[in-house]
């Protein structure tokens, strides 16, 4: 049997920090603010030989100015209708309050086990704060601190006590999903996006910028291969930024950007590519991270009358112009409200999760690289021209995002300069299927050790001096 185990409670009781606890891994922003949690984050977890799906929600009887407290009521009892045990968090430094006996009564109607969860009893001075909360009537009161991960193994215990003993599938560590970064400015359609892929309206979607608060994992199997899309915080600009919230949540979709397999970034039809946009593409080029552009609401160029294929063609190379430095990704039209091509991204999504462990030959790789310096030579730097002897693939280093990677043997890295990188990095792209990925080259020379340069990277390469004649003094 499969188990969902459900955190649920009033707001900022630190339900999002026990989840990241129970899980192992932070996945869910923390912050010292009521609401801050809005979707229903899921994740994986394994206690002991146990594996299970943990669920963290936004707090019940959230008081939200935004209007988002009926949405996360929404999302609150999906979690319930899909837990199996229930932990009901509360604060045992404040007590029971009347907002958790009304929660308390919201979890009877589920008629699942509900394991209550006394947190910051920090210490010792704390430890019999949890005794009032025994009258609520459920499976027991357990005093934990997040904070400190005191109580935890007690918690979980008493949760699996009553579990079977797991099948021997279980016990086989299932195939890790491509991760799927969505990212974008404010209101570009994201979550639109991800609920339109999926069928199901995962995330929640509203007009007001700034919806989605934290990067959500949602799962999604597309013709037997498991994905994970991350639907995450639009990036404002820093000076528009209101508070320290909006810069966690900025810090935490950047650092999404970084465990992604694949980017997708997301621009808005009606507005183009904006100086906000490019900022976040240079997140993605510093990343080394495999990349398609997404161009959303195109539909309402339809309405306007300019989505014929002359309008996407100009529209197309507007793209590549404004984000040159990610030439390598594909560019697609589509519409997440009318479904548009949405299964075209499915396809490209794959083609690119399939060309990051594409595999080189040695020969033909080698004889690609001699064509190319034969019709193009690369430029005299102080007197010498760079040249290639021997190139081979180099496997990825573990725990590295897997990207094409390739070791050339040169007579001195210092030579290439960065134009010549760009000449021999398409001509590669020309002759091998490489959409959507950079390409990594670490150069070897025979002097000046190991170099490793990607493709994204822009350089600038320094430029001799010219030496000017020496003067001599004539003397009378």
């Amino acid at each position: 049997m499969e188990h969902t185990v459900a955190i649920v409670g009033r707001p900022n009781v630190g339900k999002s920090a026990l989840f990241n606890c129970l899980a192992g891994r932070d996945i869910s922003l923390v912050f010292d603010r009521p609401g801050t949690t809005r979707d229903r984050l899921v994740t994986s977890a394994r206690w002991d030989e146990h594996r299970l799906t943990l669920i963290d929600t936004g707090g019940i009887g959230v008081e939200d100015r935004e209007g988002f407290a009926d949405a996360i009521a929404h999302e609150v009892d999906l979690a319930l209708a899909a837990a199996t045990e229930i932990i009901f968090v509360v604060d045992a430094r404040e007590g029971l309050t009347p907002l958790d006996q009304t929660v308390a009564r919201h979890l009877r109607k589920s008629q699942r086990p509900v394991f209550v969860a006394a947190n910051k009893v920090d210490g010792e001075k704390q430890a019999h704060l949890e005794g009032e909360f025994s009258q609520l009537g459920f499976k027991g009161v357990f005093p934990v601190s997040a904070a400190h991960r005191r109580g935890l193994d007690t918690l979980r215990n008493a949760i699996v006590s009553g579990w079977a003993e797991p099948a021997e599938e279980e016990l086989v560590r299932p195939a890790r999903p491509t991760r799927l970064a969505i990212v974008g400015r404010p209101n570009v359609g994201k979550s639109s996006l991800i609920n339109t892929l999926i069928s199901e309206p995962r995330a929640i979607v509203s007009p007001v910028a700034g919806t989605t608060r934290d990067a959500v994992d949602i799962a999604y199997t597309w013709r037997g291969e498991p994905f994970l899309f991350i639907d995450t915080a639009g990036m404002r600009q820093e000076r528009r930024m209101q508070d320290e919230l909006e810069r966690a949540m900025t810090g935490r979709t950047a650092h999404t950007i970084n465990r992604a397999d694949v980017c997708i970034l997301v621009v808005d039809a009606s507005t183009g590519v904006t100086m906000q946009d490019k900022k976040i593409a240079s997140l993605i080029q510093d990343a080394h991270a495999p990349c398609m552009i997404v161009v959303n609401k195109w539909d309402l160029a339809r309405e306007q009358g300019d989505a014929s294929r002359a309008k996407e063609r100009e529209y197309y190379e507007q793209v590549q112009r404004d984000l040159f430095f990610l030439s390598y990704a594909p560019v697609l039209f589509l519409s997440a409200l009318t479904g548009e091509r949405i299964e075209g991204l499915l396809k490209t999504v794959g083609m690119i999760a399939k060309n990051r462990s594409y595999r080189f030959q040695t020969g033909p790789l080698n004889r690609v690289i001699s064509r190319a310096m034969e019709k193009y030579a690369p430029p005299l730097v102080r007197g010498r021209r760079f040249k290639v002897l021997y190139a081979a693939q180099q496997a990825a280093k573990e725990g590295a995002r897997e990207i094409p990677t390739l070791q050339l043997f040169v007579n001195s890295s210092e030579l290439l300069t960065p134009a010549y990188e760009r000449y021999l990095d398409l001509q590669l792209r020309e002759a091998f299927e490489l959409r959507g990925c950079p390409l990594r080259f670490i150069l070897r020379g025979r002097t000046t050790g190991m170099r490793d340069k990607t493709r994204s990277q822009v350089k600038t390469h320094p430029v001799a001096k010219r030496r000017e004649p020496r003067r001599v003094s004539k003397k009378t």
